[in-house]
């Protein structure tokens, strides 16, 4: 009797053990899961930290900024602002090299170019004046300034950028494709007719030319636009966290805003219609005037420009 009882204790308790041991793996392998999961959300807070953090380090406000609401609803315009500062170690602030106003609402955005010799008045500094000037004299809120007397618009954002992270911004977002209407030789690198792929090694050698091209600098600028046109909408296109990091981390060191990462947010998700892009170019003559060349834009052709920027900003 003894004997039976003391077997069937021993084999409840063998019983007993081996279902624990069963929980315990059951255990192991939610902390395991567990753990995954923790080191994965741990590292998307970290991407989102240290984007929002190299954001932090390109804000820079401007006086009397006119900001509006990111939330769809509301259109907005930026100025485009580029320049030579950064390239062959450069730090010194030149004249802004390329100039563009970019109105978006939540079906479009039209881009457009101003000639970097448009001939405009300028606050303090008289009625002859390159509208490139302006940056120099009294950088971005100059600029901002500027642009809206002469366009009629509120400018709410800016974005300027060198040429070393013009590249750079090229090589993180990846290769694009324009289509070039004009067989030429930049820098030693040879541009045929027809679709090509700009990337970080082509890139400025594209849209730096104009000596070659009859056009002068509006060759140039119709370059840019497609160049800066092909990369927004591949950026509207990006969904991966990792690909958001590395070009944020690149525009820290070569870019300055006053869009904050919050807005730059809003815009990504609330203006997915953007990508929608319509580009014009503001255009006018070469005239000599007190041994200066300007680009004179006339009435007509301003009107038509200020119309059409005012029109996606109603």
């Amino acid at each position: 009797m003894t004997e039976h009882g003391d077997l069937h204790h021993h084999h409840h308790r063998h019983r007993h053990h081996h279902k624990g041991k069963k929980m315990g793996w059951g255990k192991k392998i939610a902390i395991v899961i567990g753990v995954f999961l923790l080191i994965d959300a741990l590292a998307i807070a970290k991407m989102y930290y240290d984007a929002k953090n190299s954001i932090g380090n390109t804000y820079q406000s401007v006086k009397n900024e006119q900001t509006t609401k990111l939330d769809g609803k509301h259109p907005f315009s930026i100025l485009i602002l580029g320049s030579d500062t950064g390239e062959f170690g450069r730090t010194y602030r030149g004249r802004s090299d390329t100039i563009m106003v970019a109105a978006v609402n939540n079906k479009k955005t039209t881009l457009v170019s101003i000639p970097r010799d448009t001939k405009v008045s300028i606050a303090g500094h008289g009625d002859n004046n390159k509208i490139n000037a302006a940056y120099s004299y009294d950088g971005v809120s100059g600029a901002i300034n500027t642009v809206e007397d002469y366009l009629k618009i509120p400018i709410n954002y800016y974005i300027e950028i060198n040429m070393k992270g013009l590249k750079e911004l090229s090589s993180a977002i990846g290769p694009v494709k324009v289509d070039n209407d004009l067989d030429f030789t930049s820098d030693g690198i040879h541009f045929e007719k027809g679709e090509i792929t700009i990337d970080s090694n082509n890139i400025l050698a594209y849209t730096r030319m104009r000596h070659e091209d009859p056009r002068g600098d509006y060759g140039r600028q119709l370059r840019q636009r497609q160049v800066v046109t092909a990369m927004l909408q591949k950026l509207a296109s990006v969904n991966s966290i990792l690909k958001y990091k590395s070009i944020l981390n690149v525009l820290s060191a070569n870019m300055k805003t006053n869009l904050s990462f919050e807005d730059m947010q809003k815009i990504f998700i609330n203006y997915r219609g953007g990508k929608n892009i319509t580009q014009l170019q503001l255009q006018g003559q070469t005239q000599e005037i007190d041994g200066v060349d300007y680009e004179v834009v006339p009435e007509s052709n301003l009107t038509k420009i200020q119309q059409a920027l005012k029109k996606t900003l109603k």
